[in-house]
């Protein structure tokens, strides 16, 4: 699970920088009264990013964390990784 938990982690990690690179542009452009053709661009990009970060959310779903360790239902994803890489030292020790 936590191989599988970190390739999800990094993955969402990599389209919250995706997400700030992409709301940068748009900032850059319309200070600089882009054209129609370039903010429909832009558009269709963040549509593009969107809909990724709702694959990432079934990926991680599919990962069934919640089923697996229904105490952790509403705990933040990267403290849930945190456990596991605890866990993995625990047994390694």
């Amino acid at each position: 699970l936590k191989k599988e938990l970190d390739v999800v982690l990094a993955l969402q990690a990599d389209l919250d920088a995706s997400d700030r690179a992409l709301q940068a542009t748009r900032t850059v452009f319309e200070k600089d009264s882009a054209t129609k053709e370039t903010l429909d661009a832009i558009a269709s990009l963040e549509h593009s990013h969107k809909h990724l970060m709702a694959k990432v959310e079934v990926l991680y779903s599919v990962l069934n964390v919640h089923d697996r360790f229904p105490e952790l239902q509403d705990v933040d994803l990267d403290f849930i990784q945190t456990l596991l890489m605890a866990c993995d030292l625990k047994i390694n020790i």
